[in-house]
């Protein structure tokens, strides 16, 4: 896809995501996630790979990485048993995506391309399931979901994974002398990039719209802190994210105030 066919928005997140790719190339990936050998429910991320191999067992079998980034979702998925295509903004991701699963022995099974997802070019009811992992707050949702309607097969099911707002929490959050000390400006060390926010009620709503069918489980309470407090190679069950489960599940009034979701949707 040729740069000047892309939004302002869309180019500034191409260069950061050129740059993120080379500071932060992926080399090896764990299938843990998707072995079906241990259940983390309390991980928003297991929780969504575990929502995935289910569907395979029903008998899906093409899959969309819709937002693939560096391809390790994507070669999870093709680990799965899918055939899978994906595609990004960023061509280093893709090349990226490829050597991965060239590494890991399913490169048959994994088509990666350049593409956005405001408009893919898929043709019409080709995918049995779509998943995207935190890419919603990076696109135009209101746009990029009538997309998905339009790729999914009839009873076809997309997953999402992503972040939102929380009242009160976020409030906090973004209150000047927080952002002082946890700044929220664009950042490779935080990923974070320039036009990225976190969906609020009019997004999901926009999705409700376009797919009436929908489940949202929430998490991400106490174990925000984990970013702070936890290494990044540690690869053992969050505390936190239990106590959450446990929270979320015995106190179903705290859920709102989860600022993260798995999003379940069926046409």
């Amino acid at each position: 896809m040729d740069s000047h066919k892309l939004t302002e928005r869309q180019q500034r997140e191409r260069e950061y995501y050129s740059q993120f790719s080379d500071k932060n190339a992926v080399k090896d990936i764990t299938f843990d996630p998707v072995l079906g050998t241990e259940s983390r429910p309390w991980n928003s991320y297991w929780f969504m790979y575990e929502c995935v191999l289910r569907e395979y067992q029903k008998g899906r079998r093409t899959l969309l990485d819709f937002g693939c980034g560096n391809g390790a979702s994507a070669v999870r998925f093709a680990k799965i048993g899918f055939d899978v295509c994906g595609f990004d903004i960023t061509p280093n991701n893709i090349e990226l995506g490829h050597s991965l699963a060239e590494k890991y022995g399913l490169r048959d099974n994994v088509d990666l391309s350049v593409r956005v997802a405001e408009n893919t070019s898929y043709l019409d009811e080709q995918f049995d399931i779509i998943v995207g992992i935190d890419i919603l707050h990076h696109i135009e949702i209101k746009v990029a979901i009538k997309e998905c309607h339009r790729i999914l097969k009839n009873g076809g099911v997309a997953i999402f994974r992503e972040h939102v707002e929380a009242p009160l929490l976020d409030r906090i959050r973004n209150m000047q002398f927080i952002t002082k000390f946890f700044s929220k400006e664009k950042s490779f060390d935080n990923h974070i990039t320039e036009d990225e926010r976190k969906l609020v009620v009019d997004d999901i709503n926009d999705i409700k719209e376009v797919f009436p069918n929908i489940e949202i489980k929430r998490f991400l309470l106490f174990s925000r802190i984990d970013r702070f407090i936890r290494k990044p190679d540690n690869k053992r069950p969050s505390l936190l994210e239990k106590i959450d489960h446990f929270l979320f599940t015995y106190l179903p009034f705290l859920r709102v105030f989860g600022g993260g979701v798995v999003i379940v949707v069926r046409k």
